[in-house]
C-alpha cells in the first residue's frame, strides 16, 4: 500500500469514529433538551411562558368513508354527490387516494372521482348559477369490467383554502361505493 493510499485509509477510520461518537454531555433522543428564545421587542415580542406541549403535529390524515355514488358525469356538475367538508386549515399540501368497490356488475368502464371545491361564498356560488368548478383538486381511479374494485393514483396537490367541500363523480352506469383519503402535511 503507498502512502497516500495508508493517510487516506486512516483519515478515513478517523472520522468514520468521530462521526459515530457523540459528543460528551450532548442529550439523548429521549433526554430534555435546553431551549434558549431570545426576545426581539422591535420584530416579534415574547411574553409570559413558552412551552410546547406535546409534540407538534406536521401532519394529519382524514377520511370520508363509504360514500354511495350513483352514476353522475363529472361534465354535470349540477348532478355531482356531496361528500361534505375537508378542514386544511394550517397545512400546505395534501396527497389525495380514492378507492372503492361496485354495488353491482359493472357494464362498461369509465372513471370514479372525488373534486374538492375551495368552501367559501363567492366560489359555491360560482358553482351553484354557472355550474363551474374554481380552484379544484382532484382524484380519480379508472375502473375496469374485470374488476369490481379500484383504486387511484396519489396525487399531491397545494392547499390553498382552509375548507374544502367534496364532490363525488361515477361515469359507469353502476352505484359504487366509494372512500376518500387526505394525508395532510406542512
Amino acid at each position: 500500500m503507498t502512502r497516500y493510499a495508508m493517510i487516506a485509509a486512516a483519515t478515513l477510520a478517523v472520522s468514520m469514529f468521530l462521526v459515530s461518537e457523540r459528543p460528551s454531555g450532548a442529550a439523548g433522543d429521549d433526554e430534555p433538551q435546553k431551549v434558549v428564545v431570545t426576545n426581539l421587542p422591535d420584530v416579534q415580542r415574547v411574553e409570559g411562558l413558552v412551552g410546547v406541549d406535546g409534540p407538534v403535529r406536521t401532519a394529519t390524515f382524514a377520511a370520508i368513508e363509504d360514500v354511495e355514488v350513483p352514476p353522475a358525469s363529472r361534465e354535470n356538475v349540477t348532478r355531482l354527490i356531496d361528500g361534505g367538508t375537508l378542514a386544511t386549515d394550517g397545512y400546505g399540501t395534501v396527497v389525495l387516494s380514492l378507492a372503492g368497490g361496485f354495488k353491482g356488475r359493472l357494464l362498461h368502464s369509465g372513471a370514479v372521482g372525488a373534486i374538492l371545491v375551495p368552501e367559501t361564498e363567492p366560489i359555491a356560488r360560482v358553482l351553484e348559477e354557472k355550474a363551474q368548478l374554481q380552484f379544484p383538486l382532484e382524484v380519480k381511479a379508472a375502473t375496469t369490467t374485470a374488476a369490481p374494485y379500484f383504486s387511484s393514483d396519489q396525487p399531491r396537490h397545494v392547499v390553498a383554502f382552509p375548507r374544502y367541500h367534496v364532490w363525488f363523480y361515477n361515469d359507469t352506469a353502476t352505484t359504487a361505493t366509494v372512500n376518500l383519503y387526505a394525508y395532510l402535511t406542512n
